[in-house]
Protein backbone atom coordinates (compact mmCIF):
# COMPACT_ATOMS: atom_id res chain seq x y z
CA UNK A 1 0.00 0.00 0.00
CA UNK A 2 1.20 3.89 -1.00
CA UNK A 3 1.99 5.68 1.86
CA UNK A 4 0.53 9.36 1.62
CA UNK A 5 3.96 10.90 1.45
CA UNK A 6 4.69 8.51 -1.67
CA UNK A 7 1.67 9.43 -3.16
CA UNK A 8 2.11 13.31 -2.80
CA UNK A 9 5.63 13.09 -4.15
CA UNK A 10 3.83 11.09 -6.92
CA UNK A 11 1.39 14.08 -7.79
CA UNK A 12 4.11 16.36 -7.61
CA UNK A 13 6.24 14.78 -10.28
CA UNK A 14 3.15 14.14 -12.74
CA UNK A 15 2.51 18.06 -11.85
CA UNK A 16 6.07 18.92 -12.51
CA UNK A 17 6.18 16.99 -15.85
CA UNK A 18 2.45 18.81 -16.79
CA UNK A 19 3.92 22.23 -16.16
CA UNK A 20 7.10 20.88 -18.55
CA UNK A 21 4.86 19.66 -21.47
CA UNK A 22 2.33 22.77 -21.13
CA UNK A 23 5.51 24.77 -21.24
CA UNK A 24 7.40 23.27 -24.04
CA UNK A 25 3.64 23.34 -26.14
CA UNK A 26 3.20 27.30 -25.23
CA UNK A 27 6.82 28.29 -26.54
CA UNK A 28 6.00 26.54 -29.49
CA UNK A 29 2.74 28.30 -30.27
CA UNK A 30 5.15 31.38 -29.47
CA UNK A 31 7.77 31.04 -31.80
CA UNK A 32 5.15 30.37 -34.30
CA UNK A 33 3.02 33.35 -33.86
CA UNK A 34 5.51 36.01 -33.23
CA UNK A 35 6.41 35.52 -36.78
CA UNK A 36 2.62 35.16 -38.22
CA UNK A 37 0.92 37.76 -35.87
CA UNK A 38 3.72 40.16 -36.50
CA UNK A 39 4.10 40.00 -40.23
CA UNK A 40 -0.01 40.24 -40.68
CA UNK A 41 0.34 43.68 -39.50
CA UNK A 42 2.61 44.90 -42.14
CA UNK A 43 2.45 42.30 -45.22
CA UNK A 44 0.13 44.33 -47.53
CA UNK A 45 2.14 46.83 -47.02
CA UNK A 46 5.40 45.59 -47.47
CA UNK A 47 3.90 43.47 -50.96
CA UNK A 48 2.82 46.99 -51.80
CA UNK A 49 6.82 48.23 -51.25
CA UNK A 50 7.88 45.83 -53.40
CA UNK A 51 5.20 46.03 -56.14
CA UNK A 52 6.42 50.09 -56.21
CA UNK A 53 10.01 48.99 -56.60
CA UNK A 54 9.29 46.02 -59.27
CA UNK A 55 5.37 45.96 -60.68
CA UNK A 56 5.87 42.67 -62.72
CA UNK A 57 7.44 40.80 -59.80
CA UNK A 58 3.92 40.86 -57.60
CA UNK A 59 0.37 42.10 -57.72
CA UNK A 60 0.16 45.12 -55.18
CA UNK A 61 -2.81 43.81 -53.60
CA UNK A 62 -1.28 40.10 -53.17
CA UNK A 63 -1.08 40.74 -49.52
CA UNK A 64 -4.80 40.69 -49.13
CA UNK A 65 -5.02 37.99 -51.69
CA UNK A 66 -2.03 35.59 -50.17
CA UNK A 67 -4.14 35.77 -46.54
CA UNK A 68 -7.59 34.78 -48.80
CA UNK A 69 -5.78 31.58 -50.30
CA UNK A 70 -4.15 31.01 -46.57
CA UNK A 71 -7.73 31.17 -45.08
CA UNK A 72 -9.09 29.17 -47.69
CA UNK A 73 -6.84 26.45 -47.08
CA UNK A 74 -7.71 26.65 -43.61
CA UNK A 75 -11.13 26.27 -44.51
CA UNK A 76 -10.40 23.14 -46.53
CA UNK A 77 -7.84 21.09 -44.24
CA UNK A 78 -10.37 21.86 -40.64
CA UNK A 79 -12.55 19.73 -42.71
CA UNK A 80 -10.36 16.74 -42.03
CA UNK A 81 -7.85 17.89 -39.47
CA UNK A 82 -9.40 16.23 -36.27
CA UNK A 83 -9.20 12.29 -38.27
CA UNK A 84 -5.82 13.33 -39.33
CA UNK A 85 -5.06 13.46 -35.49
CA UNK A 86 -6.97 10.58 -34.65
CA UNK A 87 -5.00 8.47 -37.48
CA UNK A 88 -1.46 10.21 -36.16
CA UNK A 89 -0.93 11.98 -33.09
CA UNK A 90 -1.16 15.28 -31.55
CA UNK A 91 2.70 15.65 -31.74
CA UNK A 92 2.74 14.42 -35.52
CA UNK A 93 0.21 17.43 -36.47
CA UNK A 94 1.84 19.86 -34.32
CA UNK A 95 5.12 19.36 -36.07
CA UNK A 96 3.65 19.21 -39.90
CA UNK A 97 2.44 22.74 -38.81
CA UNK A 98 5.31 24.67 -37.59
CA UNK A 99 7.26 23.44 -40.84
CA UNK A 100 4.23 24.57 -42.63
CA UNK A 101 4.27 28.56 -41.10
CA UNK A 102 8.37 28.78 -41.38
CA UNK A 103 7.94 27.90 -44.97
CA UNK A 104 5.70 31.45 -45.27
CA UNK A 105 8.35 34.16 -44.25
CA UNK A 106 11.40 32.49 -45.99
CA UNK A 107 9.24 33.19 -49.53
CA UNK A 108 10.25 37.07 -48.76
CA UNK A 109 14.15 36.30 -49.17
CA UNK A 110 13.59 36.14 -52.93
CA UNK A 111 10.08 37.21 -53.30
CA UNK A 112 8.22 35.15 -56.13
CA UNK A 113 4.41 34.83 -56.71
CA UNK A 114 4.30 31.52 -57.70
CA UNK A 115 6.09 30.35 -53.87
CA UNK A 116 4.25 33.05 -52.11
CA UNK A 117 0.68 31.87 -53.00
CA UNK A 118 1.85 28.19 -52.70
CA UNK A 119 3.29 29.35 -48.97
CA UNK A 120 0.68 31.12 -48.24
CA UNK A 121 -1.90 28.03 -48.99
CA UNK A 122 0.84 25.60 -46.64
CA UNK A 123 0.41 28.33 -43.98
CA UNK A 124 -3.55 28.01 -43.68
CA UNK A 125 -3.41 24.10 -43.01
CA UNK A 126 -0.23 24.86 -40.74
CA UNK A 127 -3.28 26.69 -38.82
CA UNK A 128 -5.67 24.37 -38.95
CA UNK A 129 -2.92 21.27 -37.85
CA UNK A 130 -1.46 24.15 -34.81
CA UNK A 131 -5.23 24.50 -33.35
CA UNK A 132 -5.92 20.64 -33.57
CA UNK A 133 -2.62 19.18 -33.00
CA UNK A 134 -3.07 22.37 -29.70
CA UNK A 135 -5.99 20.71 -27.97
CA UNK A 136 -5.58 17.37 -28.51
CA UNK A 137 -2.09 17.73 -26.47
CA UNK A 138 -3.38 20.05 -23.95
CA UNK A 139 -5.87 17.49 -23.06
CA UNK A 140 -4.30 14.34 -23.06
CA UNK A 141 -1.39 16.05 -20.49
CA UNK A 142 -3.75 17.38 -18.31
CA UNK A 143 -6.32 16.25 -15.70
CA UNK A 144 -10.12 17.62 -14.75
CA UNK A 145 -8.21 19.42 -11.82
CA UNK A 146 -5.63 21.16 -14.09
CA UNK A 147 -6.95 21.70 -17.76
CA UNK A 148 -8.36 25.02 -16.64
CA UNK A 149 -5.03 26.54 -15.27
CA UNK A 150 -3.43 24.91 -18.41
CA UNK A 151 -5.38 26.37 -21.17
CA UNK A 152 -4.54 29.91 -19.10
CA UNK A 153 -1.13 29.21 -18.55
CA UNK A 154 -0.84 28.52 -22.16
CA UNK A 155 -3.29 31.76 -23.18
CA UNK A 156 -1.21 33.88 -21.50
CA UNK A 157 1.95 33.39 -22.61
CA UNK A 158 0.92 32.60 -26.10
CA UNK A 159 -0.65 36.04 -26.30
CA UNK A 160 2.90 37.59 -25.83
CA UNK A 161 3.88 36.70 -29.61
CA UNK A 162 2.27 40.10 -30.25
CA UNK A 163 4.24 42.21 -27.66
CA UNK A 164 7.92 40.02 -28.89
CA UNK A 165 7.24 40.75 -32.57
CA UNK A 166 6.54 44.20 -31.70
CA UNK A 167 9.93 44.76 -30.18
CA UNK A 168 11.80 42.85 -33.17
CA UNK A 169 10.38 45.29 -35.42
CA UNK A 170 10.91 47.99 -33.62
CA UNK A 171 14.63 46.95 -33.52
CA UNK A 172 15.11 45.91 -37.20
CA UNK A 173 13.20 49.50 -38.28
CA UNK A 174 15.64 51.42 -36.15
CA UNK A 175 18.68 49.67 -37.84
CA UNK A 176 17.34 50.11 -41.48
CA UNK A 177 15.56 53.22 -40.92
CA UNK A 178 17.76 55.69 -39.37
CA UNK A 179 18.11 57.48 -42.49
CA UNK A 180 14.29 57.42 -43.43
CA UNK A 181 13.48 61.17 -42.40
CA UNK A 182 15.88 62.51 -44.57
CA UNK A 183 15.36 60.11 -47.39
CA UNK A 184 11.49 60.74 -46.89
CA UNK A 185 11.90 64.86 -46.66
CA UNK A 186 13.56 64.52 -50.01
CA UNK A 187 11.11 62.21 -51.48
CA UNK A 188 8.08 64.29 -49.81
CA UNK A 189 10.04 67.54 -51.47
CA UNK A 190 10.21 65.98 -55.04
CA UNK A 191 6.46 63.85 -54.72
CA UNK A 192 4.56 67.17 -52.64
CA UNK A 193 2.58 68.54 -55.47
CA UNK A 194 0.96 65.40 -56.36
CA UNK A 195 -0.15 64.60 -52.78
CA UNK A 196 -1.25 68.00 -51.55
CA UNK A 197 1.68 68.88 -49.66
CA UNK A 198 0.72 65.58 -47.24
CA UNK A 199 3.52 63.69 -47.90
CA UNK A 200 4.12 59.75 -49.00
CA UNK A 201 3.45 56.26 -47.89
CA UNK A 202 5.59 54.74 -44.97
CA UNK A 203 8.12 52.61 -47.45
CA UNK A 204 9.83 49.32 -46.42
CA UNK A 205 13.39 48.84 -47.37
CA UNK A 206 14.85 45.73 -48.97
CA UNK A 207 17.41 45.48 -46.21
CA UNK A 208 14.22 46.18 -43.71
CA UNK A 209 12.06 43.32 -45.43
CA UNK A 210 15.01 40.60 -45.50
CA UNK A 211 16.01 41.63 -41.81
CA UNK A 212 12.41 41.21 -40.88
CA UNK A 213 11.22 37.89 -42.47
CA UNK A 214 14.74 36.16 -41.93
CA UNK A 215 14.17 36.50 -38.09
CA UNK A 216 10.07 35.21 -38.40
CA UNK A 217 11.43 32.51 -40.16
CA UNK A 218 14.48 31.84 -38.22
CA UNK A 219 11.98 32.49 -34.58
CA UNK A 220 9.31 29.66 -36.57
CA UNK A 221 11.89 27.47 -37.46
CA UNK A 222 12.60 27.41 -33.67
CA UNK A 223 8.98 25.41 -32.96
CA UNK A 224 10.29 22.82 -35.69
CA UNK A 225 12.72 21.71 -32.67
CA UNK A 226 10.31 22.16 -29.71
CA UNK A 227 7.55 20.35 -30.96
CA UNK A 228 10.30 17.42 -32.07
CA UNK A 229 11.38 17.28 -28.49
CA UNK A 230 7.64 16.85 -26.93
CA UNK A 231 7.06 14.46 -24.43
CA UNK A 232 4.61 12.03 -26.26
CA UNK A 233 4.00 10.08 -22.91
CA UNK A 234 0.66 11.00 -21.70
CA UNK A 235 -0.18 12.13 -17.94
CA UNK A 236 -2.26 9.92 -15.75
CA UNK A 237 -5.91 10.57 -15.24
CA UNK A 238 -6.05 13.17 -18.35
CA UNK A 239 -8.85 14.12 -19.96
CA UNK A 240 -8.32 12.56 -23.04
CA UNK A 241 -5.70 9.99 -23.75
CA UNK A 242 -3.96 10.62 -27.44
CA UNK A 243 -4.40 6.88 -28.73
CA UNK A 244 -7.74 7.50 -30.33
CA UNK A 245 -10.35 4.74 -30.70
CA UNK A 246 -11.95 6.70 -33.90
CA UNK A 247 -10.99 5.74 -37.61
CA UNK A 248 -10.22 8.33 -39.74
CA UNK A 249 -13.60 7.09 -41.55
CA UNK A 250 -15.54 7.52 -38.65
CA UNK A 251 -14.00 10.72 -38.12
CA UNK A 252 -14.72 12.26 -41.07
CA UNK A 253 -18.52 11.16 -40.93
CA UNK A 254 -18.20 12.81 -36.99
CA UNK A 255 -17.16 15.69 -38.64
CA UNK A 256 -20.10 16.12 -41.36
CA UNK A 257 -22.41 15.34 -38.44
CA UNK A 258 -21.40 18.43 -36.64
CA UNK A 259 -20.91 20.56 -39.51
CA UNK A 260 -24.79 20.33 -40.77
CA UNK A 261 -25.74 20.69 -36.84
CA UNK A 262 -28.61 22.98 -35.88
CA UNK A 263 -26.35 24.44 -32.73
CA UNK A 264 -23.54 25.21 -34.79
CA UNK A 265 -26.01 27.43 -37.48
CA UNK A 266 -27.01 29.50 -34.54
CA UNK A 267 -23.60 30.06 -33.73
CA UNK A 268 -22.07 30.80 -37.60
CA UNK A 269 -22.88 34.38 -37.06
CA UNK A 270 -20.47 34.19 -34.26
CA UNK A 271 -18.00 32.36 -35.63
CA UNK A 272 -18.02 34.89 -39.17
CA UNK A 273 -17.77 37.80 -36.76
CA UNK A 274 -14.43 36.56 -35.09
CA UNK A 275 -13.04 36.08 -38.35
CA UNK A 276 -14.21 39.27 -40.14
CA UNK A 277 -13.35 40.89 -37.39
CA UNK A 278 -9.79 38.82 -37.06
CA UNK A 279 -8.91 40.30 -40.61
CA UNK A 280 -10.09 43.36 -39.83
CA UNK A 281 -7.56 44.01 -36.49
CA UNK A 282 -4.69 42.05 -37.94
CA UNK A 283 -4.59 43.01 -41.32
CA UNK A 284 -7.00 45.96 -43.08
CA UNK A 285 -6.33 48.26 -39.81
CA UNK A 286 -2.90 48.52 -39.65
CA UNK A 287 -2.26 48.31 -43.18
CA UNK A 288 -4.55 51.74 -43.26
CA UNK A 289 -1.54 52.86 -40.45
CA UNK A 290 0.98 52.70 -43.48
CA UNK A 291 -1.02 54.09 -46.32
CA UNK A 292 -2.10 57.27 -44.29
CA UNK A 293 0.09 59.81 -46.05
CA UNK A 294 0.43 61.99 -42.67
CA UNK A 295 1.82 58.63 -41.11
CA UNK A 296 4.90 58.74 -43.01
CA UNK A 297 7.48 59.52 -40.18
CA UNK A 298 5.76 57.71 -38.04
CA UNK A 299 8.17 54.40 -38.91
CA UNK A 300 7.01 52.52 -35.56
CA UNK A 301 3.61 52.84 -35.72
CA UNK A 302 3.60 49.10 -36.87
CA UNK A 303 5.47 48.00 -34.01
CA UNK A 304 3.06 50.08 -31.37
CA UNK A 305 -0.01 48.52 -32.77
CA UNK A 306 1.44 45.15 -32.57
CA UNK A 307 2.19 45.79 -28.99
CA UNK A 308 -0.81 47.35 -28.11
CA UNK A 309 -2.94 44.00 -29.25
CA UNK A 310 -0.58 42.01 -27.50
CA UNK A 311 -1.36 43.73 -24.01
CA UNK A 312 -4.98 44.16 -24.93
CA UNK A 313 -4.96 40.31 -25.21
CA UNK A 314 -2.89 39.62 -22.02
CA UNK A 315 -5.08 42.12 -19.83
CA UNK A 316 -8.66 40.78 -20.71
CA UNK A 317 -7.29 37.48 -20.65
CA UNK A 318 -6.65 37.71 -17.25
CA UNK A 319 -10.18 39.47 -16.49
CA UNK A 320 -11.63 36.73 -18.11
CA UNK A 321 -10.03 34.30 -15.88
CA UNK A 322 -10.57 35.77 -12.98
CA UNK A 323 -14.09 36.76 -13.15
CA UNK A 324 -14.85 33.74 -14.14
CA UNK A 325 -13.74 31.58 -11.07
CA UNK A 326 -16.06 34.57 -9.24
CA UNK A 327 -19.00 34.64 -11.64
CA UNK A 328 -21.04 31.56 -12.69
CA UNK A 329 -21.14 31.50 -16.50
CA UNK A 330 -18.82 34.73 -17.08
CA UNK A 331 -17.65 33.07 -20.40
CA UNK A 332 -20.55 32.95 -21.65
CA UNK A 333 -23.17 35.94 -21.92
CA UNK A 334 -21.27 38.66 -20.02
CA UNK A 335 -18.31 37.66 -22.70
CA UNK A 336 -19.77 38.16 -25.55
CA UNK A 337 -21.44 41.09 -24.58
CA UNK A 338 -17.98 43.11 -23.78
CA UNK A 339 -16.85 41.98 -26.71
CA UNK A 340 -19.21 42.83 -29.09
CA UNK A 341 -19.16 46.49 -26.78
CA UNK A 342 -15.23 46.67 -27.08
CA UNK A 343 -15.27 45.32 -31.02
CA UNK A 344 -18.21 48.14 -31.73
CA UNK A 345 -15.46 50.94 -30.29
CA UNK A 346 -12.61 49.55 -32.22
CA UNK A 347 -14.35 50.18 -35.37
CA UNK A 348 -15.80 53.63 -34.13
CA UNK A 349 -12.43 54.74 -33.87
CA UNK A 350 -10.90 53.85 -36.68
CA UNK A 351 -13.89 55.63 -38.41
CA UNK A 352 -12.82 58.47 -37.01
CA UNK A 353 -9.25 58.38 -37.70
CA UNK A 354 -8.82 56.98 -40.65
CA UNK A 355 -8.43 58.27 -44.50
CA UNK A 356 -11.92 56.20 -45.85
CA UNK A 357 -9.94 54.92 -48.93
CA UNK A 358 -6.31 53.83 -47.25
CA UNK A 359 -7.76 50.22 -46.62
CA UNK A 360 -6.16 49.59 -50.18
CA UNK A 361 -4.33 52.26 -51.52
CA UNK A 362 -1.78 55.13 -49.95
CA UNK A 363 -3.86 58.50 -49.28
CA UNK A 364 -3.78 61.54 -48.35
CA UNK A 365 -7.43 62.18 -47.59
CA UNK A 366 -7.97 63.72 -43.95
CA UNK A 367 -9.63 61.64 -41.37
CA UNK A 368 -13.19 62.41 -40.29
CA UNK A 369 -11.94 63.46 -36.73
CA UNK A 370 -8.27 63.04 -36.08
CA UNK A 371 -5.01 62.12 -37.01
CA UNK A 372 -3.27 58.80 -35.65
CA UNK A 373 -0.38 59.22 -33.18
CA UNK A 374 1.37 57.00 -31.31
CA UNK A 375 -0.83 57.42 -28.05
CA UNK A 376 -4.27 56.77 -30.08
CA UNK A 377 -2.66 54.02 -31.66
CA UNK A 378 -1.76 51.95 -28.64
CA UNK A 379 -5.19 52.66 -27.02
CA UNK A 380 -7.20 51.58 -30.95
CA UNK A 381 -4.91 48.34 -30.20
CA UNK A 382 -5.46 47.39 -27.41
CA UNK A 383 -9.21 48.10 -27.28
CA UNK A 384 -8.52 45.95 -30.67
CA UNK A 385 -6.71 43.03 -28.23
CA UNK A 386 -9.41 42.80 -25.95
CA UNK A 387 -12.57 42.37 -27.69
CA UNK A 388 -10.59 39.85 -29.79
CA UNK A 389 -9.49 37.97 -26.26
CA UNK A 390 -13.22 37.72 -25.83
CA UNK A 391 -14.80 36.54 -28.95
CA UNK A 392 -11.92 34.27 -29.26
CA UNK A 393 -13.10 32.89 -25.47
CA UNK A 394 -16.66 32.35 -26.01
CA UNK A 395 -16.02 30.19 -28.95
CA UNK A 396 -13.92 28.26 -27.06
CA UNK A 397 -16.31 27.79 -24.49
CA UNK A 398 -19.72 27.68 -26.16
CA UNK A 399 -18.17 25.00 -28.80
CA UNK A 400 -17.06 23.20 -25.12
CA UNK A 401 -19.94 23.06 -23.56
CA UNK A 402 -22.68 22.76 -26.64
CA UNK A 403 -21.53 19.59 -27.87
CA UNK A 404 -19.68 18.24 -25.06
CA UNK A 405 -19.27 14.42 -26.71
CA UNK A 406 -17.80 16.25 -30.07
CA UNK A 407 -15.37 18.97 -29.11
CA UNK A 408 -12.77 18.59 -31.43
CA UNK A 409 -15.50 18.80 -34.09
CA UNK A 410 -17.15 21.46 -33.02
CA UNK A 411 -14.23 23.38 -32.66
CA UNK A 412 -12.89 22.93 -36.53
CA UNK A 413 -16.63 24.10 -37.73
CA UNK A 414 -16.68 26.86 -35.57
CA UNK A 415 -12.84 27.70 -37.42
CA UNK A 416 -13.90 26.70 -40.77
CA UNK A 417 -16.68 29.45 -40.66
CA UNK A 418 -13.87 31.97 -38.86
CA UNK A 419 -11.41 31.29 -42.09
CA UNK A 420 -14.42 31.37 -44.20
CA UNK A 421 -15.42 35.03 -43.29
CA UNK A 422 -11.90 35.82 -43.16
CA UNK A 423 -11.17 33.96 -46.46
CA UNK A 424 -14.31 36.27 -48.22
CA UNK A 425 -12.99 39.58 -46.76
CA UNK A 426 -9.78 39.08 -48.12
CA UNK A 427 -10.81 38.29 -51.53
CA UNK A 428 -13.36 41.35 -51.46
CA UNK A 429 -10.80 43.55 -49.65
CA UNK A 430 -9.46 45.63 -52.59
CA UNK A 431 -13.10 46.01 -53.50
CA UNK A 432 -13.85 48.09 -49.94
CA UNK A 433 -13.23 51.23 -48.19
CA UNK A 434 -13.14 52.02 -44.67
CA UNK A 435 -16.60 52.51 -44.04
CA UNK A 436 -17.96 49.01 -45.24
CA UNK A 437 -15.85 47.42 -42.09
CA UNK A 438 -16.42 50.11 -39.76
CA UNK A 439 -20.64 50.07 -40.18
CA UNK A 440 -20.80 46.00 -41.37
CA UNK A 441 -18.84 44.54 -38.59
CA UNK A 442 -20.86 46.17 -35.43
CA UNK A 443 -24.35 45.25 -37.58
CA UNK A 444 -23.00 41.88 -37.13
CA UNK A 445 -22.14 41.87 -33.41
CA UNK A 446 -25.70 42.38 -32.79
CA UNK A 447 -27.03 39.63 -35.05
CA UNK A 448 -23.77 37.51 -33.81
CA UNK A 449 -25.41 38.31 -30.00
CA UNK A 450 -28.84 37.56 -30.79
CA UNK A 451 -28.13 33.97 -31.55
CA UNK A 452 -25.52 33.36 -29.19
CA UNK A 453 -27.49 34.44 -26.42
CA UNK A 454 -29.49 32.37 -27.54
CA UNK A 455 -27.63 29.16 -27.78
CA UNK A 456 -25.76 29.89 -24.50
CA UNK A 457 -29.34 30.24 -22.67
CA UNK A 458 -30.45 26.58 -24.59
CA UNK A 459 -26.81 25.37 -23.76
CA UNK A 460 -27.52 26.60 -19.76
CA UNK A 461 -30.79 24.73 -19.86
CA UNK A 462 -29.15 21.18 -21.45
CA UNK A 463 -26.73 21.80 -18.35
CA UNK A 464 -29.17 21.83 -15.86
CA UNK A 465 -30.85 19.08 -16.79
CA UNK A 466 -27.64 16.43 -16.85
CA UNK A 467 -27.28 17.93 -13.06
CA UNK A 468 -29.97 17.02 -11.72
Amino acid sequence: MDSPKSSISSETTTRRFELLCIMMLTFGQLCIMTGYDSQSFILESVIHSIHEKEPERISPYAGYYGQAVCYLAYVTACLFSPSFLYATSAKTTLLISSICFTSFPLGFLFTNSYYYYFSSALNGIGFAFYYTGNGGYITSHSTRQTIESNVSLSWSLGCCCMIVGSIIMAIITSVTQEAAPEILDVLNATMGASVSGHGIERRFGDSEIYLLFSVFAAISSLAIFTFMLLPSQDVSNCIEPSEKLVSFKNGMKLMADTLTSSKMFKLAPTFLLTGIHTSFWLSIFPTTLTFNMHNSKLIYLPAIYGFGIGVGETIMGLIISTLSKRIKDFGLKPTMLIGCVLTTIFCFVAFLSTPFNATVTPSHEDPLLFQPNRVTVFLVAMIGGMSDCCLCSVRSVICALAMPKRRAQAFSVSKIYQSLGSCVIFFISPFLNLYHYVFGIPILCLLAGIFFFRQAGQTQVMERKLTQ
